[in-house]
């Protein structure tokens, strides 16, 4: 059964804490309907590297399954396949192929709707979900369709709501949407509409919901309609980008373009559960399969989504949306697709199985009517010149191909709206680009100023823009100055080469609009020796001139060269502004205030800085967030001792400003979730009385702080929510309590603090259930003795082992008869890193079973390893800068190394 909660409940279990505590690696992939196994191993591995490996090029199947073995080699990984469709046993054999080089223990969530999924896929445990009970069902209709409401005030309605409630089978998807339609209207009249309507005659499929969901789409307004089912063109498990929806739809005239109006409409979709948020981005939005089937079952005569070149004569002749998802088309069967004149929407995506440069040129002579074209990853080497007569063309996609010249006669699309070339190798551009007057966004690789002359017809402009001013070219800055419309962020390059009078031509608080800012100087005019007062002051009259619209959220400043900030910012006349950055503002001595909205403040590397005291007050940033000081190495005054005033305050990172004074005691607020000192005068000295009471700091690092003396157990205790503990270079720090507190702990880095050597070894023993080091999973440490007084109670959780820049020349056994594997009893990497004076690897060494990995690097003085061996689990080994007949050794054992 459809919509019963599947991926739901897949989330649920997706999200859990123990989950994320149990796995090194999470993957999630929602399969498309005909899923081909090279493009979903490529989905695993972009959700696998959090997108980093997308486009890589890579296009067999061979080289991506090594790189996905690569991957998940060692680690135990979950990997969840939402909404499989594959009944092919082989199929499901081939895709995870490269999964079994994972860790033992690593697991593989699939959801579906058929139990022969399950058989294909080799399923050891099925969970059929069924519909909910109708006492619980009834509760949860009740808050998608009474809202805010209270039922007991409306008995007629409540009366009429278990009725309708009783032919939704259970089905929460249908509890959504069919709630937000009555949710809509709280009359009787209304509901009982809903109730008549002849839709629920219309048993048909998916458990019989599916005319539940249509009449959820009869109560959405017009434009919401034809938004809704214009994405039937997409096929199943699609991802969709907020931008390049609501682009679209603006390119075909379902909504205007003024102002936010497409966002609201994206949003009143997902609150009615047409769309659903993507489970790892905030941008992205999914299609539950139903509301997919939903879209094309209303659209059928309109949209026409082409996954097998078998069903082209299935695509009615009124078609007007149309997208081809197949990577190859014989080029006669592509041509046919001329025949279909009243096409508004062409999208092709990642045809690559042959040059489509001359077809497309025979197709532009019949689709006069096109307004959205795609041509996404296809192979085209060159555009047709004939582009140039679709003039209702509106919206252009040809990102990554491998075209290099822009035929001129794109210049002549006057009503073009998008046009992206990323990834795109062009060459060069057309000059007449600049003509096209109702372009709103532009992607390219380069900086727009730098790839058209003269932009300042492009008044329409909205997206990201950055403005390079060529050296003598500081005029072109004016060409900014009717470009109103521009929505995200104007980033100001090489603003050294402007004068004042063409600064006050760009207009810039006429960009209501603008939500981010950057005013950037080059960095080499800084370091000039003929840099004068003189320049410092131009430079100051020029940001002057550049004061923004009261409605920006953001503005950074680099390079800049002036003695204080512009005066619009100390005025406050920034009243919305929630982000400052100022970085390598080298001549800023002082900043006197802020304004009031101000959330995150950065101040990085002005050197000249030596007071924040007037501008940092608690009763005027009552909403501050975050502070980054870093690299000021003339601040002196910084009132840390106000801090504990900003009752907001989450993130403080104090970092390499040696002049501040002893006499001010850091106080922080018990909302703290991050804390960094390093190198931070003498303020580290208040360190251990400013960390109490702070139940919610996840990550503290301390670094180099010689004035820490102790962190005594009666406040690292209290620190229940710690995550990451960072002590590196403390060079009078003595001791350290209460470690056994942290049970949520999973990092711990204590390392270059000689004298500590106090851990309070009680501490270790007899732990009660739920304390000690129970989470930890990666734990770098120098001093071996630390070690060994760790060692006295297991950490059974622990991955990752680093003993690092340890000057001691045996790594000291833990406790009579308890061998590493008892301590360490889960370890997969081991790295011995910068121990110039260790003699000898841990001689039951071999006993930890679950080791997968060793590195040793610059340890010259091991000369050989255990007589006992290594661990018959180890795969990889790594080593560098060893001794010689350490390494002579280890080129010898049989199994996979790298010498690195």
């Amino acid at each position: 059964m459809g919509g019963v909660g599947k991926t739901t409940l897949a989330q649920v279990v997706y999200n859990d804490q123990r989950v994320l505590d149990h796995f090194d690696l999470r993957m999630w992939v929602c399969l498309p309907e005909s899923p081909d196994v090279t493009l979903v191993t490529k989905v695993i591995i972009e959700s696998a590297t959090k997108g980093a490996a997308a486009q890589t090029g890579l296009g067999n199947l061979d080289s991506l399954q090594v790189v996905l073995r690569d991957l998940v080699r060692s680690r135990r990984f979950l990997l969840v396949l939402d909404n499989a469709w594959c009944e092919d046993s082989l199929e499901f054999q081939t895709l995870v192929a490269p999964l079994k080089f994972g860790h033992p223990g690593s697991a593989i969530l699939v959801t579906g709707r058929s139990c022969k999924v399950a058989d294909a896929a080799g399923a050891a445990e099925l969970f059929c979900l069924n519909g909910l009970p109708e006492e619980a069902y009834w509760e949860l209709f009740k808050q998608y369709a009474f809202g805010d409401e209270d039922p007991a005030g409306h008995p007629e309605l409540v009366a009429i709501g278990k009725k309708i409630a009783h032919r939704l089978k259970g089905s929460p998807l249908a509890a959504k949407t069919v709630g937000g339609a009555l949710s809509s209207d709280m009359s009787t009249k209304h509901w009982s509409i809903v109730m008549a309507s002849g839709l629920w005659e219309l048993e048909q499929g998916a458990g019989g919901i599916l005319p539940a969901l249509r009449l959820s789409y009869q109560y959405l307004p017009a434009h919401l309609k034809q938004c809704f089912t214009f994405c039937a063109i997409f096929p199943k498990g699609h991802i969709f980008g907020k931008e390049t929806l609501i682009d679209m739809w603006i390119a075909e005239g379902f909504i205007s373009p003024q102002g936010d109006f497409g966002s609201i409409c994206l949003k009143e979709l997902l609150s009615r559960s047409f769309f659903q948020q993507h489970i790892f981005s905030d941008s992205c939005f999914v299609m539950h399969d139903l509301m997919s089937d939903l879209a094309q079952s209303l659209s059928i005569d309109e949209c026409f989504c082409l996954t097998d070149a078998r069903c082209l004569p299935k695509i009615p002749s009124t078609i007007r949306h149309l997208s081809v998802c197949t990577k190859y088309l014989e080029l006669s069967k592509f041509l046919e697709l001329g025949r279909y004149t009243k096409l508004r929407s062409l999208l092709i995506f990642g045809m690559s199985g042959q040059d489509l440069s001359c077809s497309l040129g025979i197709l532009f002579d019949k689709l006069s009517n096109i307004r959205v074209l795609v041509l996404r990853e296809c192979a085209i080497k060159e555009l047709p010149r004939n582009i140039g007569n679709l003039k209702l063309l509106r919206y252009i996609d040809i990102s990554y191909t491998k075209i290099q010249w822009l035929p001129d006669s794109i210049c002549q699309l006057s009503n073009l709206q998008i046009l992206n070339v990323l990834n795109v190798p062009l060459k060069s551009h057309p000059k007449g680009l600049t003509r096209l007057a109702n372009l709103r966004k532009c992607y390219t690789n380069e900086p727009i100023s730098l790839v058209m002359r003269n932009i300042s017809n492009l008044t329409s402009l909205e997206n990201s823009l950055v403005f390079e001013i060529p050296e003598g070219q500081g005029h072109r800055i004016a060409e900014l100055k009717d470009m109103t419309q521009l929505t995200e962020t104007l980033h100001l390059r090489n603003l050294e080469n402007v004068l004042k009078d063409d600064a006050l031509k760009a207009k810039m608080n006429a960009k209501a609009h603008l939500q981010r800012l950057i005013l950037e100087w080059s960095s080499s005019e800084v370091g000039n020796p003929e840099f004068s007062d003189a320049k410092c002051s131009e430079e100051s009259i020029i940001v002057e001139s550049l004061e923004p619209h009261p409605n920006l959220e953001s503005l950074k400043l680099k390079h800049y060269s002036g003695i204080q900030t512009p005066s619009w910012l100390q005025a406050g006349t920034l009243c919305c502004l929630c982000e400052l950055s100022l970085s390598n503002c080298h001549f800023l001595t002082e900043i006197t205030s802020l304004p009031s909205s101000l959330r995150r403040l950065h101040i990085i590397r002005c050197k000249n800085l030596r007071s924040l005291d007037e501008c940092l007050q608690a009763q005027s940033l009552q909403g501050i967030t975050e502070i980054t000081v870093m690299n000021c190495s003339k601040l002196a005054l910084l009132p840390v001792e106000r801090f504990q005033g900003f009752a907001s305050l989450r993130v403080l990172e104090i970092q390499n400003c040696p002049e501040l004074p002893p006499t001010r005691k850091l106080t922080l607020p018990p909302s703290m979730e991050e804390l960094l000192m390093r190198s931070c005068g003498h303020v580290d000295a208040s360190l251990p009385s400013c960390l109490h009471s702070l139940p919610s700091l996840e990550s503290l690092i301390i670094y180099n702080c010689p004035n820490l003396l102790s962190l005594p157990a009666e406040i690292v205790s209290q620190m229940r929510s710690l995550r990451g503990m960072y002590v590196d270079n403390c060079s009078s720090l003595q001791s350290l309590g209460g470690l056994h507190h942290l049970s949520s702990l999973i990092n711990l880095h204590i390392v270059n603090c000689p004298r500590l050597t106090d851990l309070d070894p009680s501490m270790f023993l007899d732990v009660g259930e739920g304390q000690g080091l129970q989470k930890l999973e990666c734990l770098t440490i120098s001093s071996t003795s630390l070690l060994s007084l760790m060692m006295r109670s297991a950490a059974p959780a622990l991955k990752t082992l680093v003993l690092y820049q340890s000057t001691d020349s045996v790594v000291v056994h833990g406790p009579r008869n308890k061998k590493l594997c008892w301590c360490f009893p889960s370890v997969q990497e081991l790295l011995f890193q910068d121990c110039g004076n260790l003699v000898a690897l841990p001689e039951d060494l071999y006993t930890l079973s679950t080791l997968q990995f060793m590195r040793i690097f610059n340890c010259p003085k091991i000369r050989s390893l255990p007589r006992t061996g290594l661990p018959v689990s180890l795969r990889t080994l790594s080593f560098e800068k060893c001794h010689p007949l350490l390494e002579e050794q280890l080129k010898k054992l049989k199994f996979s190394y790298n010498t690195a």
